[in-house]
């Protein structure tokens, strides 16, 4: 029987779960018997977790014109909402950052996701979604089902890598030949297992086929744009673990972007870049 995107998330499953605690917020945030002192005292149990969250809520990237000192507080002017979205995406880096792989550095990996998250989140600003953080994480998580597929696969997936290179074919049509799945699917698998919000789930499984999407097609169409752009910018840095595609025109359609926007969101975004990648990324390693 062949191995599917499934059986992968599956195999892995002891060695991808999120803290306990950010499942549970997850899970309470959908929960209309939850409240937010509900959330606010489960995170509160949790030391690491809480110096995390506040760090990152007073960091400049957020902008939050007075101090954050107390999840309560957090809670109030981030909303619960967004608070889980920056709870999944520090520790979905932390859940990965000691995931062992040969084929790719973890740097450049990260680099690529963050640029990523940083777009799509201007994206969102842009269009004036009501929670821009929702496609930060999308974008930080478009692209984790490679360090699955190259941890549990790796021969496989060296071969992907291996005739993308050679050829300049699309790395995830080859892995659909060779392995019957691709790394979007393995990371919308993935995002299932975790109870994460359909609209998540979509935009990682279908971030390079937006049209496909089930329910959720706008926020597949901004993934897939933000993902473009991250592969552009700064001539491309950091998104050596893919050969480019064109960018899917219909997409700019459904999100309801015109291309002269690009530009101006590229520019914003490579302002943010390097301040998202110092405390996303840098705090983790620490």
């Amino acid at each position: 029987m062949p191995l599917t995107a499934k059986d992968l998330i599956s195999a892995v499953s002891d060695l991808v779960s999120l803290p306990e605690t950010v499942l549970r917020v997850s899970e309470m945030v959908d929960d209309p018997r939850s409240s937010a002192a509900d959330i606010g005292e489960l995170i509160r149990q949790d030391p690491g977790l809480t110096a995390r969250l506040l760090h990152i809520a007073n960091s400049p990237f957020y902008g939050f014109p007075s101090r954050i000192d107390s999840i309560p507080l957090a809670i109030t002017i981030i909303g619960t909402d967004q608070l889980r979205d920056i709870l999944l995406a520090t520790s979905s880096i932390q859940t990965f950052s000691a995931f062992p792989n040969e084929l790719v550095s973890l740097e450049t990996f990260w680099h690529h996701s963050l640029r990523c998250a940083v777009i799509a989140r201007s994206l969102a600003a842009h269009l004036h979604e009501t929670n821009v953080e929702r496609y930060f994480t999308a974008g930080l998580l478009h692209d984790i089902g490679y360090l699955i597929i190259y941890h549990q696969l790796p021969e496989l997936a060296s071969r992907t890598l291996t005739r993308s290179n050679r050829n300049r074919e699309i790395v995830h049509i080859i892995e659909q030949e060779i392995l019957g799945f691709d790394h979007c699917m393995v990371g919308g698998e993935l995002l299932r297992q975790w109870n994460l919000p359909p609209s998540l789930c979509e935009a990682v499984e279908f971030h390079h086929t937006p049209h496909l999407a089930r329910q959720h097609r706008k926020e597949a169409a901004i993934i897939h744009i933000a993902n473009f752009l991250a592969n552009t910018m700064l001539n491309r840095v950091g998104s050596d673990m893919e050969e480019s595609e064109t960018l899917d025109v219909t997409a700019l359609q459904t999100a309801g972007l015109t291309p002269d926007i690009l530009q101006s969101v590229l520019k914003d975004a490579d302002a943010q870049f390097h301040e998202t990648m110092e405390i996303m990324v840098h705090d983790e390693a620490a």
